[in-house]
């Protein structure tokens, strides 16, 4: 009997399971809140930080808290968009790490720290400590982790009330009062940790002063910024028999004489040795491509000429074909610096293709090939004068640095001597010749649009003085095309601009080395408004700048004794962030290993899982 009672006993427990099993189904699936995902029966982690489970409740709490506002709506949606539940994550991540340290040294939170910090309305919420000037930017701020947040004020009293605040937790925090007062714990702890850190940093008067007078004094500058690829490309050589401007000539004795000497050719050496990785292969076939209709007005093709003309004026002075292509040609392979990958002439444009089968390896077009596609330069590739192109492409960027240097000189010269910047610059620029278009091969096929009546303001090639009618009836002059690149209208041309603003701790001018960055400052706040660099200043891109002081301000003592107060605790409140930054990336780095993110739950909140709606609002 007893033993039929136990077995009797047994299976009534097992149906008592089954059957508690069946409600708590039943009431699951078909609760008010059907549809929404079920809780899993195991434990979900945001992220762990050493075993430490941080639970997604939290996470969504620490998000709600930093969302910002606007006018009485969260802004949940825009708070997605800039990253806030990364932030927030990172932040709790930091909080336990933080927590696990002030448990470590004894730090303690009372019922009452917990109490004030609720029914005061300023709650307490992490940020990344190398992201706490995001903090700044949300309405209202997040100040040293924390922010006005009323999750129990009532809009009319001002007052704290419990059933508007178990409200506010449950519909816009999603926590319990007793998980809330835990989430509140640890963050005080945490803040505890971070105010530790950060107090014994102090900023003297006299180190406030320095740095006041560093970032308070600035300069500005005429800055006439001198390219070497401008200058390359209009100095030059006439060409035999024509008188007409070219570019920069480079022959192969010039390049062999100057790779003989030791310092070049170790130069050479070491590119030619990067470049033999991925070495051209015999007779592949690139072009560079400018888009222009057949049938497009003299102007477009006049554009298109232009460029094609810079293109073929860059590879003629040492460029690569490759690195041409990549800048300048509008065909897809571009950005494979032109080639075709192949030198099989078949699937190309006719006119291309014909282009192509006329080229030994090595050679490219000395015309540009008309095309129905628009204007190209076509070439093909030859591994044997691999060491030759690169010594020529290394030899004439030395060559135009020193062009750059010594027209920048020039320019100074001119300035020192009495000349304002731009006549300095307009006289040197008259020493430049125009660079004629590049000759066309034409395809015969093409139809090509004629000027018309109707074309009034349109001139082509040949129009020169061909009077127009003007909505006032009376005859104007129009400008016919270019047929030339012209350096005063060239966009890299030298200009005489005003710089923006430098300071003395702060950057100087963009792409100066450190050695000239130092002359700079030093120019830029001993001397007097209207004084010239005599020097021009090489940049780190190869160019050169010509400086001329236009107006500084030192900020004084007396400057200081006015905002000093407001600016030494500006200066603090930086470096101490600074000092909680360099201490939280140690306790990260330490804990690299044991910090363990859920990818796929972050996922879910590059949509709209996980947060309330925008009108959220405690």
């Amino acid at each position: 009997m007893l033993d039929m009672f136990r077995s009797k006993g047994l299976q009534s427990a097992i149906y008592g399971i089954l059957i508690v099993a069946t409600v708590i189904v039943f009431v699951v699936q078909f609760n008010p809140s059907a549809g929404k995902k079920a809780a899993k029966l195991t434990q979900t982690c945001a992220a762990t930080v050493r075993g430490e489970c941080i639970e997604p409740k939290d996470h969504k709490a620490a998000f709600m808290l930093l969302v910002p506002y606007d006018r009485g709506t969260r802004l949940v949606g825009q708070a997605k968009k800039e990253h806030i539940p990364q932030l927030a994550l990172d932040g709790l991540v930091e909080r336990e790490l933080l927590v696990g340290e002030a448990h470590r040294i004894g730090l303690t939170v009372t019922d009452n720290e917990i109490n004030d910090t609720i029914i005061s309305g300023i709650l307490h919420v992490s940020l990344p400590a190398d992201k706490q000037d995001v903090g700044a930017t949300l309405q209202p701020p997040v100040i040293d982790g924390r922010r006005a947040f009323g999750l129990g004020i009532d809009p009319k009293t001002k007052e704290f009330d419990e059933k508007i605040y178990a409200r506010n937790l449950k519909n816009v925090v999603g926590e319990s009062e007793v998980e809330f007062r835990q989430f509140e714990e640890h963050e005080i702890l945490a803040a505890k940790m971070r105010d530790l850190v950060r107090a014994p940093v102090r900023v003297s008067e006299a180190e406030a002063l320095e740095s006041y007078l560093t970032e308070k004094s600035s300069a500005t500058f005429t800055m006439i910024d001198v390219r070497p690829a401008f200058v390359a490309r209009y100095s030059a050589d006439p060409v035999a028999g024509s008188g007409a401007g070219a570019p920069m000539a480079v022959t192969d004795a010039e390049v062999e004489a100057w790779a003989k000497k030791p310092e070049n050719g170790q130069l050479v050496a070491q590119t030619l040795e990067a470049r033999k990785k991925s070495p051209p292969k015999d007779g592949t076939i690139r072009y560079i491509l400018v888009k222009v209709a057949p049938n497009d007005d003299a102007a477009a093709h006049a554009k298109a000429l232009a460029k094609i003309t810079e293109a073929f004026a860059r590879i003629q002075r040492g460029e690569p074909f490759p690195e041409v292509a990549h800048a300048i040609s509008e065909d897809s392979n571009k950005d494979k610096g032109g080639s075709t990958e192949t030198d099989k002439a078949d699937a190309l444009p006719p006119a291309i293709a014909a282009a192509a089968t006329k080229l030994k390896n090595g050679e490219t077009t000395q015309t540009a090939i008309e095309s129905q596609l628009g204007y190209s330069l076509v070439a093909r590739d030859d591994s044997s004068r691999l060491a030759k192109d690169v010594a020529r492409e290394i030899y004439f960027k030395s060559r135009a640095h020193d062009a750059a240097r010594d027209f920048a000189a020039k320019i100074a010269a001119a300035i020192k001597g009495g000349k304002s910047p731009d006549d300095a610059i307009k006289g040197e620029l008259a020493s430049l010749k125009p660079i004629p278009f590049i000759k066309v091969t034409a395809d015969a096929t093409l139809q090509h649009k004629k000027p018309a009546a109707a074309d009034a303001g349109v001139a082509t090639a040949g129009d020169a003085g061909v009077a127009t009618a003007t909505d006032a009836g009376a005859p104007k002059k129009t400008e016919p095309p270019p047929t030339a690149l012209d350096p005063t209208k060239d966009d890299d041309r030298p200009q005489a601009l005003t710089s923006n603003a430098i300071r003395r701790g702060g950057e100087t001018l963009p792409n100066l080395p450190p050695s000239e960055a130092a002359r700079v400052l030093d120019f830029a706040f001993k001397s007097k408004d209207g004084d010239l660099m005599e020097q021009p200043v090489a940049q780190s891109t190869g160019g050169y700048y010509v400086l001329q002081l236009k107006s500084h301000k030192l900020a004084t003592a007396d400057d200081f004794k006015k905002d000093g107060a407001a600016y030494t605790d500006q200066l603090l409140r930086a470096r101490r962030d600074e000092a909680l930054a360099v201490y939280m990336k140690r306790l990260l780095d330490a804990a690299r290993a044991d910090i363990h993110k859920d990818e796929a739950y972050m996922s879910e909140w590059t949509g709209d899982a996980g947060a309330g709606s925008d009108d959220d609002e405690p």
